[in-house]
């Protein structure tokens, strides 16, 4: 579950210089572990950069747009301490900052329609300002204090940190099946990793984190080595420069650069149902780790070829097409070739989630408790088909029209414009995303597309999370691999849909008991 703050100011260092004050001494921290039980401390560590990387895209915009993203996010966490770095995003955001209590400084920016807001992900903390060029000399000023001399109090930390607790206990685990879903799927892919855990982080971390953990934790990656920094709109000559200057202020001692990454360990296809009595619907994602990142030269190929299969609420997908247009199941079917949150409530993809380990995945949600085995068996059934078929001519011709005018509209706004040029210097690309994509999908063939889906996605390999009622029965049924007829009461069904659910329903998962484990969902994240 995405740690998204509004209304919200800029994480900073402790002892960053200037009238910020000196750095206290904090406690270490152990480093987390990785999947083979060696430390990150053990792993190569990148060099910090001298000085954050800058970039700008002006324009007639009335708008002054910046966002500041440092390369650390929850993957960052410490082991015993997950969530601290979402924890001290967090507290610098929603607590008071130079001589202004939170309450002041919400009061302030009000009058100037201003918006400060933030998220963290596994691998980026981004914090996003805008406002009218007519305020950004006031605006700036609680910005840079916000970035510089958080308060950072024991009564804010014991308030955020609650709010936080309730985030992952009563919303994540209690009202959300579909993010809970998502998550137990990545916890699944990233076992033993550093991205095995949410945002949020674990019930009994945040329960025990001190704010000397969370101050040690910013100290620690919210860096200005870490930091690339955009500015978009018509803002004064000297202020991207200035703030640049200042995020490069965020420097101590404390600071480390990124990690090398352990490689993710799913291989054989597994289950993991989170038993939850009071849900009234299924929520199943699927998903295996691919090494395949923007950077890549098969990342247009599958890009496209994942679209064709389920792109995000759009009907244009098979998956759409197959699950809930002829049979009218669920909501939504999806795909994706690589970590994919919803900016806002459009649907168009979150910029600043970046991630140097990426993984494939289909959301099916909700689905009925009495047709969710089915509905798993559908949506394999897809998947395999994808796999060994792939696209032809026409499909392809279909998917790449559609595809090209589709994803312009992802540049509708500068906040979005220059999230992905921040991105496209994360991965190290020298084109714009959307640039690149678009020439190389006018040169695709059949024959890549599919080689492509054949070298990175491989059905033997598929992880299944559920969230569900009545786990126990449900991955007996899976397990036993019995027959899982579908009814359509009052809907007239085509012919040839019916033939298809009749070898659907006979469909083999090949997941046998032993592979399959049921958690309760008092116990999922709790630890």
């Amino acid at each position: 579950m995405k740690r998204t703050i509004s209304m919200l100011c800029i994480a900073a260092l402790a002892g960053c210089g200037g009238s910020a004050g000196p750095a206290p001494e904090y406690p270490p921290m152990p480093e987390p572990e990785t999947a083979e039980g060696v430390t990150v401390a053990e792993l190569p560590t990148e060099p910090l950069r001298d000085a954050p990387v800058l970039l700008e895209q002006r324009s007639e915009s009335p708008i002054v747009t910046v966002r500041v993203v440092f390369e650390a996010g929850s993957g960052a966490d410490p082991t015993g301490r997950e969530g601290v770095t979402a924890l001290a995003a967090t507290l610098m955001s929603e607590g008071g900052a130079g001589d202004r209590s939170y309450a002041q400084i919400v009061d302030a920016l009000y009058p100037m329609a201003a918006q400060l807001g933030a998220q963290v992900d596994r691998e980026q903390t981004v914090f996003v300002g805008r406002v009218h060029r007519d305020h950004l000399d006031a605006f700036y000023e609680i910005f840079r204090d916000v970035l510089l001399r958080p308060q950072m109090s024991a009564e804010d930390f014991e308030r955020v940190k609650q709010q936080m607790l309730s985030a992952l206990t009563l919303e994540l685990r209690g009202n959300d099946d579909e993010a809970l879903g998502k998550e137990t799927l990545q916890a699944m892919l990233y076992e033993g990793h550093p991205f095995g855990h949410p945002e949020l982080g674990t019930e009994r971390a945040l329960g025990r984190l001190t704010l000397d953990d969370v101050r040690a934790q910013r100290a620690r990656v919210l860096c200005g080595g870490r930091a690339t920094i955009g500015v978009a709109g018509g803002y004064p000559d000297g202020f991207a420069a200035r703030l640049a200057r200042d995020v490069g202020q965020l420097t101590s001692e404390a600071c480390v650069g990124r990690s090398a990454l352990p490689e993710p360990r799913a291989s054989e296809s597994r289950i993991w149902i989170v038993d939850k009595p009071q849900a009234s619907s299924v929520a199943v994602s699927m998903g295996m780790p691919i090494d395949v990142e923007r950077d890549d030269e098969d990342y247009p190929a599958l890009v496209l070829a994942v679209a064709w299969l389920g792109q995000h609420r759009q009907f244009v997908g098979r998956l759409m097409q197959s699950i809930r247009e002829r049979r009218g199941m669920n909501y939504g079917d999806y795909a994706y070739p690589e970590h994919f949150e919803q900016e806002g409530w459009g649907v168009f993809p979150l910029p600043n989630i970046a991630r140097r380990q990426q993984y494939f995945s289909i959301w099916l949600r909700p689905l009925r408790p009495e047709q969710a085995h089915f509905g798993m068996r559908l949506a394999i059934a897809e998947l395999r088909n994808f796999v060994e078929n792939g696209l032809d001519q026409a499909e392809l011709d279909r998917i790449r029209s559609y595809l090209d005018g589709y994803y312009a509209l992802f540049l509708q706004t500068e906040s979005r414009r220059l999230g992905y040029a921040i991105d496209d210097a994360f991965y190290g690309v020298d084109r714009p995303w959307l640039e690149r994509l678009r020439a190389a999908w006018a040169e695709l063939t059949p024959e890549q597309v599919n080689a492509v889906i054949r070298r990175h996605i491989d059905p033997a390999r598929l992880q299944i999370a559920i969230v569900a009622p009545d786990a126990s029965a449900l991955a007996d049924r899976i397990a036993s691999e019995q027959p899982s007829p579908i009814e359509y009461p009052g809907r007239t069904v085509p012919p040839e849909v019916l033939e298809q659910d009749r070898v659907v329903q006979e469909l083999r998962i090949g997941v046998p008991r032993e592979r399959i484990t049921i958690v309760p969902v008092a116990r999922i994240f709790a630890e």
